[in-house]
């Protein structure tokens, strides 16, 4: 494409050089120019993308967009200018989806995978942007992080639209809107799950989080589509500052809430919602309530953008189970053993809360870290959830990235102290071992913290490590030894 057609609807503050010149790649990253790329420097949190414009030269960038600097088009906001840039250079492929978008603090990687499943059930090719995977009908790939940036976020919209997809469902990330990625999409409908403690290592404060989370509601077509939770009190806040007539869903006085009788249980959720479409039955093995807040949230989205009932109800009857998100580890003897991308305080405390529901007065022990450079705040008070919650606390290390392990658990010690019983044990395969192979076979372990990750990031090694991998290998070790004495 010509770089004059690249800049349609972007604000452009001064053009330098030719319009005309062909353009063959978009990129915000200089190591990824190529001959006949634009450029376009983003000034970043840790680094300024002007830099790097001499590199991206050398390499063969025929055009720069920047803020300042050597720029063939001079704007204010290059962050806003490339989503602009990405959509144009991919034919605008998001106008073309009936676009669902969620954002919370918990429940974003669950919650899509459920409106993916009741996509699919209506029988067409679905589209997904999410923690796990990226997918646009028959091709997927491993995602690498929540929401892309903003050019490889516009190709898979693309990839939808050659795949004849219709509906697709997108995880929306406070990083991604307020590092504007998602600049300029128009969605269907959007989804808020909640909003608690996390990120304070990027945001200010919880109002600026909020602020960041708020933004999505400005991109969907009427402030009716949105999807709002009203039992979460920043739920509130939005449902009163968007106006309009949103689509609600809570325990009571909600637009899409449980009939009488519904069940929370260890078979699974059962029963019927009551929504704006009429009674929805609900037959899920997902187990409790934060999934079942999920399934509300994902019938309402379903609801906004007019899928049939028998769909909604197809697609909740045909998710077994969402990978890394309260996941059973097989077991023939015994003990029960959960696996939680848990990582933050709210989600750590709903999800004990919920073990603690489904237990019967069964010993619940927990195994979980906190993440280097990463908010430390949270890490006391993870550390003081846990030994409130679960009877036996083990902490260990997750992805202590550039910190030292040891001084990680010192900090969620911190919180821990005072609480029930608890211990130490720095390295995460020995934590999962020791957990499993001292438990009693009627306990339950809640492995919190990875979820679907398969590695851990120490210093600057990325290592293989699977919390359901480890768990599988000690329960097999436990069955041939023989039941224990208990922690």
């Amino acid at each position: 494409m010509k770089l004059k057609e690249l800049l349609k609807d972007v604000p452009v503050r001064a053009t330098h050089g030719d319009l005309d010149v062909e353009i063959s790649v978009v990129t915000s990253d200089s190591r990824l120019a190529v001959r006949g790329s634009l450029f376009v420097a983003i000034p970043g949190t840790k680094d300024d993308g002007t830099k790097y414009i001499s590199s991206a030269k050398q390499k063969g960038a025929v055009a720069i967009v920047a803020e300042r600097g050597q720029a063939t088009v001079e704007v204010d906001d290059a962050r806003a200018s490339l989503a602009l840039i990405a959509a144009n250079f991919y034919g605008r492929p998001a106008n073309k989806l009936s676009l669902i978008g969620v954002t919370g603090t918990s429940g974003k990687t669950t919650t899509t995978k459920m409106i993916e499943s009741i996509l699919d059930a209506s029988g067409k090719p679905a589209g997904l942007i999410g923690t796990i995977e990226y997918r646009a009908g028959d091709e997927t790939l491993v995602a690498d992080r929540t929401t892309p940036d903003a050019v490889v976020l516009q190709q898979w919209f693309a990839k939808m639209v050659q795949a004849k997809v219709k509906h697709a469902v997108m995880e929306v990330s406070s990083h991604a809107l307020s590092l504007k990625r998602t600049y300029g999409i128009r969605f269907a409908a959007a989804v808020f799950t909640n909003l608690s403690h996390e990120h304070l290592d990027f945001h200010k404060n919880m109002d600026d989080y909020f602020a960041a989370k708020r933004t999505l509601f400005n991109q969907i077509e009427s402030p009716d589509r949105a999807v709002i939770n009203r039992d979460d009190e920043y739920g509130k806040r939005l449902i009163k500052e968007i106006g309009g007539k949103p689509i609600t869903f809570g325990m009571r006085s909600a637009d899409v809430m449980p009939a009488k009788g519904f069940e929370i249980s260890t078979r699974g959720l059962r029963g019927t919602l009551e929504t704006p479409a009429g009674p929805i039955r609900v037959e899920s093995p997902l187990l409790g309530r934060p999934n079942f807040y999920n399934w509300m949230g994902a019938v309402g989205a379903a609801i906004a953008v007019g899928l049939k009932t028998k769909q909604i109800e197809s697609g909740i009857r045909a998710l077994p189970a969402v990978r890394g998100r309260f996941e059973y580890v097989d077991s023939t003897k015994g003990p029960t053993v959960i696996v939680d991308y848990a990582h933050k305080p709210d989600a750590l405390e709903k999800l004990l809360h919920a073990v603690r529901d489904l237990a019967d007065k069964k010993r619940v022990v927990v195994v979980f870290g906190c993440g280097g450079d990463r908010d430390k705040e949270k890490r006391p008070k993870m550390g003081a959830i846990a030994t409130k919650l679960a009877d036996f606390t083990i902490l260990t290390s997750d992805n202590p990235r550039s910190e030292k392990a040891e001084a990680i658990l010192d900090d969620i010690e911190r919180g821990a102290r005072g609480g029930g019983k608890y211990a130490r044990i720095t390295e995460r395969r020995s934590a999962i071992g020791k957990a499993i192979e001292e438990a009693g076979s009627d306990d339950i372990i809640v492995i919190a913290g990875k979820g679907h990750e398969n590695y851990q990031v120490i210093g600057d090694q990325i290592v293989h490590f699977d919390d359901r991998e480890e768990a599988e290998i000690a329960l097999k070790k436990r069955d041939e030894k023989g039941v224990p004495k208990s922690l």
